[in-house]
């Protein structure tokens, strides 16, 4: 960082709890996945993911953990990077402001 303590990376995130819910939802409907499907493809990998809780994170008013990131990335046919791109990628700007 260049010593400015002034900046904050997540004060863009505007009070969501999470940085991957608008691209889980771009990926599933993309695959042209219900929130329904994509559940039911979770639970079938034995990860217990509930349609309210796909749309709370997809809403950002739910924090994602890191093993419930990779089995959604893993039914959507993407990496987590995948899902975590555009912040990361937002970050490195922020970095060298």
């Amino acid at each position: 960082m260049n010593g400015r303590n002034s900046r904050n990376p997540y004060k863009d995130l505007k009070g969501k709890k999470n940085v991957t819910g608008e691209n889980i939802n771009f990926y599933r409907t993309k695959k042209d996945y219900s929130v329904q499907q994509l559940s039911d493809k979770l639970i079938m990998l034995g990860l217990d993911l509930h349609r309210q809780s796909i749309f709370l994170i997809e809403s950002g008013k739910r924090t994602v953990s890191d093993y419930e990131l990779a089995a959604i990335a893993e039914v959507l046919d993407i990496t987590p990077n995948d899902l975590l791109s555009q912040y990361t990628n937002h970050l490195k700007e922020e970095k060298y402001k």
